[in-house]
């Protein structure tokens, strides 16, 4: 019975924010253009933002996305999973670091309701928002050639674990 619904919650979690959030933004964001391929960024040096992406989506079966490219880097520069738990406490993490905005309300306020089993590390994960320096937005063309741990250092950012 739990497996049947964690599959459901999964399916609507998917339905909600890759069928109907994610090209709604994709439509009122204007995203600017990520001049690399994936090939390009398989090609940087190790410990490179851009080939930490690139090796990562690779691993997990994914693909280098148009307009997905700066979310995408966030889980990296973050070490948040690209699962539903990750992404949840992503967003917990970024309402504790003062991130106001519409997407991430939302996605924390279905995912109180959702994932009550996460609860735990949705609490963690916004004490760890707060704690951390405020985000700063990131040029991620260019970041991509930079050392990811360097990044993090420049930026203030702690890498997370859950």
């Amino acid at each position: 019975m739990i497996r049947v619904l964690k599959n459901k919650r999964s399916q609507l979690l998917e339905l909600l924010t890759h069928r109907i959030a994610l090209p709604l933004m994709l439509r009122v964001r204007r995203s600017s253009h990520f001049p690399y391929t994936m090939e390009q960024l398989l090609a940087l040096p190790e410990h490179t933002l851009g080939n930490e992406l690139a090796n990562y989506l690779q691993k997990k079966g994914f693909r280098l996305a148009p307009g997905y490219v700066r979310h995408d880097c966030k889980h990296i520069l973050l070490g948040y999973e690209m699962d539903e738990q990750g992404e949840a406490c992503m967003q917990f993490w970024f309402l504790g670091n003062r991130h106001y905005t519409f997407p991430v309300f939302m996605t924390v306020v279905l995912c109180i309701f959702l994932m009550p089993d996460h609860w735990k590390d949705f609490y963690c994960s916004f004490r760890k928002g707060r704690s951390s320096a405020e985000f700063a937005e990131i040029d991620y063309s260019s970041a991509v050639l930079q050392h990811t741990a360097q990044l993090r250092e420049a930026h203030h950012i702690a890498k997370q674990t859950i």
